[in-house]
């Protein structure tokens, strides 16, 4: 193969030399943090014996993500990019490494993961709304629903490669071996970074005065908010998100595995293996997103996503009903649980990835950081009180009526989405 048919071929499957960088430098750091998040929930069960332990562990981690989302995305439209990205990777990789090193020498115990955990899910705050602000200065406009389609490509396949990997890994190196190999991916994935090419920040001069950095930070954030709250289809869009998060969050971390382990009765490996229907199904779709995505519009396939993802809900509600699972037999179980989990995934990312790549299209760059940045924390901040209130409905009422409810509340939404003016008119803005 001559030079010039490589080039052609790298461009094919990863849009130019830049992105190429960036998709394998996450894919590398992402498969070391699946290995990690499965092996950290063992971990913490050796040294406690409890799951309170395990659920705070996972609380705390998800705190930076809800308070300092904001402030990351007002970083990345005031700081350089790359600086950002690839110090946040050194610093992660350096968390984990300094772990292994507590870890070997005796010392681990809950409260130190507790911190370096927290720490390094902060990293990933001030990382996420950096990378998805730059993306858009790296492809074409043609190309975002390819690039995007990749992001959510590499995120699906480490989530089935991550844990089978931490199994292995735990089998032969131990928990040791687990730390520094999660800490070399992120200092592998920081030196790919390093070499892409990223673009300037397109900056506003308001022509006033020169702001000192706390002051321009404290304008740059009401500017945020301020131009979303100016936006009617932005600020309806996050509104939707901000319920149907609220609805749909617990499903996956509460809903499903009630249903799995104490009404269905399933093994462990059972229900492992049907929960893995759920990445292989993003993987499905984003492989088949581009296709979509040229047929029909977006907001088309934004209400079809959601509906579809709400009747899936309230059918796997049907499971609990005694009348219906105790006349299945083990491996008609299985498939009755893992295909209409694989089937939401497909039509998660018809939802995702199109929404993705409107904001991408439509934001202009100097707010992007700060857009992605609010709408990361404001979907999210209900999630904690949706999924304690679901821990608390499950054991007082069946599942079989959460799911009902919240599918059909699900599906009610995105039929208002479908209907909404100001939603129609955001998906055919032009930057």
């Amino acid at each position: 193969m001559t030079t010039a048919e490589k080039q052609r071929l790298w461009q094919r499957i990863f849009i130019n030399r830049d992105y190429g960088l960036l998709f394998w430098g996450r894919l590398v750091s992402q498969v070391g943090d699946g290995i990690l998040y499965f092996a950290l929930t063992w971990l913490v069960l050796d040294i406690t014996g409890s799951g309170a332990a395990l659920g705070t562990l996972l609380f705390v981690s998800s705190i930076p993500g809800v308070l300092l989302a904001p402030f990351s995305g007002v970083l990345a439209d005031l700081w350089d990019r790359k600086t950002i990205v690839v110090s946040m990777d050194i610093a992660r990789g350096l968390i984990s490494l300094g772990m292994a090193w507590v870890f070997h020498a005796g010392l681990l115990n809950l409260p130190i993961l507790y911190i370096g955990t927290t720490i390094s899910a902060l990293c990933g705050v001030l990382f996420g709304p950096a990378i998805s602000a730059t993306i858009p200065g790296l492809v074409k406009k043609e190309e975002l629903v390819k690039a995007n389609a990749l992001n959510n490509f590499s995120r699906s396949a480490t989530m089935i490669i991550g844990p089978v990997i931490g199994a292995l890994l735990l089998g032969t190196t131990g928990y040791l071996g687990v730390f520094v190999i999660n800490g070399v991916s992120f200092l592998l994935s920081a030196f790919s970074e390093m070499f892409i090419r990223f673009p300037q920040v397109e900056r506003v001069d308001n022509g006033g005065p020169k702001q000192s950095g706390g002051k321009q930070f404290v304008t740059s954030l009401k500017e945020g908010f301020s131009y979303i709250w100016s936006n009617a289809g932005l600020r309806t869009l996050i509104l939707f998100a901000v319920a149907l998060n609220f609805l749909g969050a617990p499903m996956g971390g509460v809903l499903f595995p009630y249903l799995g382990k104490e009404i269905l009765k399933m093994e462990a490996q059972h229900f492992g293996i049907a929960q893995s229907a759920l990445p292989v199904g993003f993987l499905v779709g984003t492989l088949a997103i581009g296709f979509l995505t040229e047929r029909f519009t977006k907001d088309r396939l934004l209400t079809v996503g959601i509906m579809a993802q709400g009747v899936i809900g309230s059918i796997m509600g049907f499971l609990a009903l005694p009348l219906i699972h105790e006349s299945l037999n083990q491996l008609t179980m299985l498939i009755a649980l893992a295909a209409p989990m694989f089937l939401i995934g497909l039509f998660n990312i018809m939802v995702n990835v199109p929404f993705q790549v409107m904001l991408q299209e439509t934001v202009p760059d100097y707010y992007r950081g700060r857009v992605f940045g609010l709408l990361d924390s404001m979907v999210q901040m209900l999630v904690p009180v949706s999924m304690a209130l679901a821990g608390v409905l499950v054991d007082q009422i069946s599942p079989f009526y959460i799911l009902l409810f919240s599918g059909l509340v699900t599906s009610l939404l995105a039929v208002a989405m479908g209907i909404s003016k100001d939603i129609k008119t955001m998906y055919v803005q032009e930057v």
